[in-house]
This record gives structure tokens, C-alpha cells and sequence, in this order.
């Protein structure tokens, strides 16, 4: 979609990802199977260009969408595996693959009622829509990386300070707010500002960031063991991401 007073193209407001995915996979099967002849600047001939796809780098709702899952909403909430809300976290599912996704998305078609496919969809936590990048020849559950915003600020860090918070007085609010205050920000490139205790609901992934250093020290006396344990290795993951 063009518009021509800034002519700035926005596809993505009219396009969904599927669609324009069809002819992106018809070039990368083109370049894994045959190839693209091309010129060459530095040698100054053509060349015959063979690339293979190794990842796709995107956030955790456009993979759940470019792997026909249902989203981080659906009972199967996790387009890696096919853990459920019901189930303890703590335990490994099966991990999700493409022959897998493949051989669901073919049963939930076969369905005859829109209410059957409904139930299954809801059983296996995907959608049967027609999806261009399954001919590329390579297994697409291994080739998205999980991405930091969704998983650890917006995921761990999130849902952690909306369980704290909810389960607090007033008076323990009150030495929340306290602690924040006396608490050195000058190492931190985030810093606390206004009502914490209020305002938490409308954070964003920079002020999950910086509670996400804070929050040991600050939660600490109010975290239960599985929370803390939860924050310890979160820190350690950080850690090893960063260094």
C-alpha cells in the first residue's frame, strides 16, 4: 500500500505474513534447488548463487503464525512444544516438528463439521490454513530461535510481578514503593519512576528489563521458593546471553 505523501509502503497492514510468504518460499526453494546465476563485482563474471535457509528471525507471535499455531492464548500455548495450560510446566512435552505439525494439519482438513475441526484445532493447537513456507525443505520448528522480548521480559519477568503484586497489601505496597526509592539505580540504564504498584500493568519490555535486575532485591521477602528459583535462573540465562 503506497502513500504518496510520504511514499512509505506499509504491505504488512493488508497482507497477512502467510500471504506474502508464498512467493519469499518459491525464491528460497529456487535458490536451494537450482540456484540464481548473478554477477559477481569482485571477480567480474556470473556466478552461479546456491543459499540454504538457516533461520528465521521474528518474535514469538509471528512464529506462532508463520507455524500455523494458534498463538500463545491457545490451550497448546507454545508453538516449540506441545505443552498445555492444564499440564505442570516443569515437565518437557513433545517437542513440535514438522512431519508432526503436518500429519495434524492433514487430520483436522479430513474433518467433515466446522465444530469437529474446532475441537481438534483446539486439541493440537494449530490451524490447517495452507502455508507456502512447508515446501521449503527444511524443518521450520528448528529454525526459529526463541526471541527474548515475549519469552523472558514480557513472559518470566511479566506474569512473576503480576502474581507478586496481586497477592500484596496496602501496607506491603507501601514497602514496595519504599524499597524502589532507596533502591541505587546509578549502574542501571533503566531507572523506577511514579507509582510502581499502580502502574505495573501498563509496563513495557524496557521497564520489565530493569525490574528484571531489580527484582531479587526488591521482591525478595515477598517472592514464594518457586519465584525466586524462577529469578535466579532467569539472571543465570541473561548472563549467559549476554556474555
Amino acid at each position: 500500500m503506497l502513500e504518496l505523501k510520504t511514499s512509505t509502503s506499509y504491505v504488512a497492514q493488508i497482507v497477512c505474513p502467510l500471504d506474502m510468504s508464498k512467493p519469499i518460499s518459491e525464491d528460497l526453494v529456487k535458490l536451494e534447488q537450482e540456484g540464481v546465476i548473478v554477477y559477481d563485482a569482485l571477480y567480474k563474471e556470473m556466478v552461479l548463487v546456491i543459499a540454504l535457509l538457516m533461520c528465521i528471525i521474528c518474535d514469538n507471535p509471528r512464529a506462532s503464525e508463520l507455524l500455523n499455531h494458534l498463538g500463545s492464548s491457545a490451550l497448546k500455548y507454545c508453538h516449540v512444544c506441545m505443552c498445555d495450560k492444564t499440564e505442570n510446566p516443569d515437565e518437557l512435552s513433545e517437542l513440535r516438528t514438522m512431519a508432526l505439525a503436518l500429519q495434524q494439519i492433514v487430520e483436522i482438513a479430513a474433518l467433515r463439521t466446522e465444530q469437529e475441526k474446532i475441537e481438534m484445532r483446539k486439541l493440537y493447537g494449530v490451524r490447517e490454513t495452507l502455508n507456502p513456507l512447508f515446501s521449503i525443505h527444511v524443518d521450520l520448528y528448528r529454525c526459529l530461535p526463541i526471541e527474548v522480548l515475549h519469552t523472558l521480559l514480557l513472559g518470566i519477568c511479566k506474569y512473576i510481578l503480576k502474581q507478586v503484586m496481586a497477592g500484596l497489601s496496602a501496607h506491603q505496597k507501601a514497602e514496595i514503593l519504599a524499597r524502589v526509592k532507596s533502591f541505587d539505580t546509578s549502574g542501571f540504564q533503566t531507572k523506577m519512576y511514579g507509582n510502581v504498584c499502580q502502574h505495573y500493568k501498563s509496563f513495557v519490555g524496557r521497564d520489565f528489563k530493569g525490574w528484571s535486575q531489580m527484582a531479587l532485591f526488591i521482591l525478595g521477602p515477598y517472592l514464594n521458593v518457586g519465584q525466586t528459583q524462577v529469578l535466579l535462573t532467569y539472571s543465570k540465562v541473561r548472563g549467559d546471553i549476554c556474555y
